[in-house]
């Protein structure tokens, strides 16, 4: 293996209700995606929404873009571009907004393509009642309801499409390079117009001019429809699904860099294919089929990794140890020695353990997802130049990270305060559900990882021979009402392919947890052990390559 050299994989693992995309390097997950089929991401979606109401006083309005709780738009992120233009008091209301100004406007106004005025106050505009596009920019977090923007950004490969006169288009921060700058300058340049502008993402650093103008016409198709279905339907309504996870992840987070792309179900493997042709060709051929029963991340060892990532305490390699906690308001992250360190070795031992900490915190902000004011408690070094290399260090590796942050200097007291934006719920979140035990005060997996658990602990058994006569899954009530209502249809694919009846049982004695197995074998009934699937941990002895496909 070259020196410097690292591997990239993606693994992309679909289950009945979920999709799963996690990215390696060197066999490290780094990252991932989790797309629950019955609580899909707003973050994207264009609405046209109803106003319901204004509330001057939180600088805000609350709209109503079809789900159970009313989004928020803050006046910051309103552009009066976006009023609809079927509201028949539309025009009067911007005349009336523009006279306030003393900036009446003598020209006929079509919205949405007015450009808003320096110093607009949307409170003069905004009624309830009215209609308006707008932009999921953050999803329904705890009971605060989805937050939008009606500065509308619609991203393609290279490019984000800004559809109206008032917005700037730029290139993204990530490109520091200033010849690269210039030179992306110039495109710009070329496809601005008078009504619309673009924002070339670091996807296109580097690339062909035609290349990065490959995607106008795409991004203009899409805008097209949107105001087609605005201006004929009614609302709330959704205008435009950014759902799709394989295409958004496809077209956000792959790059040409990647060695192996590994997915274990066939119609999504031709569906990133088909993406691929059109996004990135040279990815087509790195596409690998795992055909095997296991499941994908286990045999990868994925599920480790990703229960590691939902532990309070995550080891370093020196012996320390950094501990995360997180609350309603903020993330508390302590980074701790572990171990009795003697004077004469102390501040260069403290030094290592911090520098070895930024980049599991770096990588644990990622892959957590991690949002909102972030305190990290360093340990306290005497050394200013040593402080300096830390906060250096991980300034460094948050580069990498696709969510904003902002940092500021540690203290000499070794605490650094962050900001990190994020758009979803934490990993956390995702993976576990409330307790029912103790209220919320601690976590249990959720029915759909309890699922996974059994599904392959079947798939187990059932390949065995000789194969058993009759299967019966006893487990918790909430578990097994779960499967019957969203994986009824799972169970029975089972029973059908094998041609082994497959019965539910419940026990309120059963943690939520927990499940136990019996089968019929040669007429005497069998147990495997409780809750715990019958096969062995991370890859195989002699593992399979994946399948081209």
């Amino acid at each position: 293996m070259e020196s410097g050299f690292v591997k990239k994989q993606v693994l992309v693992n679909c289950e009945e209700n979920e999709i799963r995309v996690a990215f390696l390097e060197d066999d490290q997950l780094v990252d991932l995606f989790i797309e629950k089929m019955d609580d899909l991401s707003s973050v994207g979606n264009l609405y046209k929404a109803i106003v319901e109401d204004v509330v001057p006083s939180l600088k805000a309005a609350f709209v109503d873009i079809g789900m159970e709780r009313k989004a928020f738009l803050h006046f910051n992120d309103f552009s009066v571009e976006a009023l609809s233009p079927s509201d028949k008091n539309t025009k009067g209301l911007i005349r009336r907004f523009f006279s306030i100004l003393g900036k009446e406007e003598e020209e006929e106004i079509k919205p949405p393509h007015t450009p808003p005025r320096q110093n607009a106050d949307p409170a003069a505009i905004l009624q309830k009642g009215q209609t308006l596009i707008v932009q999921a920019i953050k999803d329904e977090i705890g009971r605060k309801g989805p937050r939008v923007s009606s500065n509308i950004a619609i991203p393609g490969r290279y490019l984000v499409l800004l559809p109206y006169p008032s917005q700037r288009g730029g290139i993204s921060r990530k490109i520091e390079n200033e010849r690269e700058r210039q030179r992306l300058r110039r495109i710009l340049g070329q496809i601005k117009t008078a009504n619309r502008s673009f924002i070339i993402r670091t996807a296109g650093m580097g690339m062909s001019d035609e290349a990065i103008k490959s995607d106008i016409g795409h991004l203009k198709h899409i805008w097209a429809n949107i105001l087609r279905k605005f201006r004929q339907k009614g609302a709330p309504l959704l205008l435009h699904n950014d759902h799709d996870i394989l295409y958004r992840i496809v077209r956000d987070n792959f790059s040409e860099d990647i060695d192996e792309i590994i997915v274990d179900y066939v119609g999504a493997a031709k569906q990133i294919k088909r993406i691929l042709r059109q996004m990135i060709p040279g990815l087509v051929d790195r596409i690998r089929l795992f055909s095997q029963p296991a499941n994908l991340f286990h045999y990868y060892n994925v599920e480790k990794q990703i229960k590691r990532a939902c532990e309070r305490r995550v080891w370093l390699r020196s012996g320390g140890y950094v501990v995360f906690d997180e609350t309603e308001a903020l993330t508390a992250i302590d980074v701790n020695s572990g171990r009795f360190v003697s004077k004469k070795t102390q501040e260069k031992t403290v030094l290592k353990t911090n520098m070895e900490a930024c980049k599991v915190i770096a990588q644990q902000l990622r892959l957590r997802d991690i949002g909102g004011i972030i305190v990290i408690d360093f340990i306290d070094m005497k050394e200013h130049e040593n402080r300096k290399a830390v906060e250096q260090e991980l300034q460094r590796l948050l580069r990498a990270d696709r969510a904003k942050s902002t940092l500021l200097p540690i203290s000499e007291f070794g605490l650094v305060e962050l900001t990190r934006k994020r758009v979803r719920q934490s990993l956390r979140h995702q993976i576990f559900s409330k307790c029912p035990y103790c209220e919320g005060s601690g976590r249990v997996l959720s029915p759909n990882q309890i699922w996974l658990q059994i599904k392959y602990s079947l798939l187990d058994l059932l390949q065995k021979r000789p194969r058993p006569q009759e299967v019966t899954v006893m487990m918790h009530p909430r578990t097994k009402k779960y499967l019957q209502e969203k994986l009824q249809a799972a169970l029975d694919h089972l029973a059908n392919k094998y041609k082994i009846p497959i019965s539910l049982l419940s026990s309120e004695d059963l943690h939520i947890e927990d499940f136990q197995v019996r089968y019929i074998l040669s007429g005497h009934s069998e147990m495997l052990p409780k809750g715990v699937r019958n096969h062995q941990e991370g890859k195989s002895a002699s593992p399979t390559l994946p399948e081209k496909l």
